[in-house]
């Protein structure tokens, strides 16, 4: 559940006037959210923002510069939020009404793309290929922005909002902390890790989700949040660089227990074929089965394996249950494109080592277990996956409610004591 509390931003009833607000473009730069910037003006009765005759107002347009100028302390640019236009016109000499709102509007907009950015992070590369979480959230996003700039009555409140859209828990505090240091000293490849590392966070924790699941890729390791508290911390293997795991944000919403583990076709050919085509019984020893297009299994030592190759070959093979399954005991099902997920593993010997990226994408997780007991209400039944049962049907289990899955790449972490954790960065995403 998507739970919000914010001290400065409670519920307006506003009349939704109509009025012209399009002012034109008089300054040469597009809007960064033309659309928000007109139901800002809608909500806001067409009136002017900053240009106001409230004496308030130069002290609002002042402030707003001030939050552009530490822009960077928030690992965000200034320069993208029409940095120079709000310089060039804070002082509000435009006596014309129509280019006073056109000011009018930039200044707004300025205002909704960098509280977005502060509030939901700004995607830097490397971001994530897939993300099917945003989307649901879009309009809620939005309308929470709207909202708490139509409520900033002052500089003061423009300044407090903006430090309330921040996360305040400490591993991100201190990682803005760093930010600042690094940033005095001017080392700018230290400064680029630690941005990308804030805006991913600011993205993940904004939607304050009682469930979530983080996978940081250069640290190999695998984080449960309950309620925003931190209760699962692992190790886990990733892709190899030449099969480096996906970036995405998507939905677990179900285990199964004994999973059968379908062999990806490119495994098949390329690792598999020619070792089956020499020694079928390969396939024996490895608990292989051979299944048709009807789901059937066929015995494969009746097959004329040298007539297949990578342009034919109308079977699928698959793994059967068990201990020895590729896939453990438990396998999390994810909704994404790319046909990876949270597993369990027969080679645990893995997790031994200080670099972890052996898989072909798929995360395998060091304790899969106690996720699980967490996903499934602390209902799982532990004692049948620890009996390695072989042959096994496969059980499918629902979660009770999705709970979101964030894979992304993190160079930075900073540890409970303010330590900064610096990652080797795998799959050379920073260059």
């Amino acid at each position: 559940m998507k739970q919000w509390f914010f001290p400065v931003c409670f519920i307006l009833i506003i009349n939704m006037v109509p009025v012209p607000l399009k002012a034109g473009n008089p300054k040469g730069e597009s809007l960064i959210y033309p659309a928000l910037v007109d139901r800002f003006y809608q909500q806001n009765g067409g009136t002017l923002f900053w240009f106001s005759n409230d004496g308030e107002a130069f002290l609002l347009r002042n402030q707003l510069l001030i939050l552009m100028d530490t822009a960077a302390y928030y690992g965000l640019i200034a320069e993208k939020y029409h940095l120079s236009v709000l310089k060039r016109e804070v002082e509000g000499g435009e006596t014309d009404s129509l280019l006073r709102m056109g000011n009018d509007r930039y200044f707004t907009d300025a205002a909704i793309a960098v509280f977005k950015d502060i509030f939901q992070g700004y995607r830097l590369k490397p971001w994530v290929g897939f993300d099917a979480v945003s989307e649901k959230y879009a309009t809620a996003d939005e309308d929470k922005i709207l909202l708490c700039l139509l409520q900033v009555k002052s500089a003061a409140a423009l300044s407090l909002t903006a430090e309330l859209l921040e996360p305040a828990d400490s591993a991100y505090l201190y990682l803005k902390k760093e930010l600042v240091r690094q940033q005095k000293k001017n080392r700018k490849d230290s400064v680029q890790r630690l941005r990308v590392s804030m805006n991913y966070y600011r993205w993940i924790h904004h939607f304050r989700f009682d469930q979530l699941i983080v996978v940081n890729q250069p640290a190999a390791r695998l984080y449960y949040y309950e309620k925003g508290k931190l209760l699962l911390n692992m190790k886990t293997v990733l892709g190899k660089p030449s099969t480096p795991t996906p970036r995405f944000a998507a939905w677990c919403d179900q285990a199964i227990l004994y999973p059968y583990w379908y062999v990806p076709r490119s495994i098949t050919f390329n690792e598999y074929l020619p070792i089956i085509k020499n020694n079928p019984s390969w396939l024996d020893a490895k608990n292989m089965q051979v299944i048709d297009g009807s789901g059937r299994v066929v015995n494969h030592h009746r097959l004329n394996w040298s007539s297949f190759h990578a342009g034919y070959f109308p079977y699928t093979i698959r793994q059967s249950t068990g201990c020895d399954n590729a896939l453990g005991v438990i396998k999390f099902n994810i909704n994404t494109p790319y046909g990876v997920y949270l597993h369990d593993t027969n080679n645990k010997t893995a997790f031994f080592s200080a670099s972890r990226y052996f898989s072909h994408g798929c995360i395998r997780l060091e304790d899969p277990i106690e996720l699980g007991n967490h996903l499934l209400s602390h209902k799982l039944d532990t004692a049948f996956l620890q009996s390695c049962f072989r042959e096994q049907k496969p059980v499918y289990q629902k979660l009770l409610a999705p709970v979101p899955v964030f894979v992304v790449y993190m160079p930075v972490q900073a540890d409970s004591k303010g330590k900064m954790l610096n990652y080797k960065d795998i799959y050379r995403l920073l260059k």
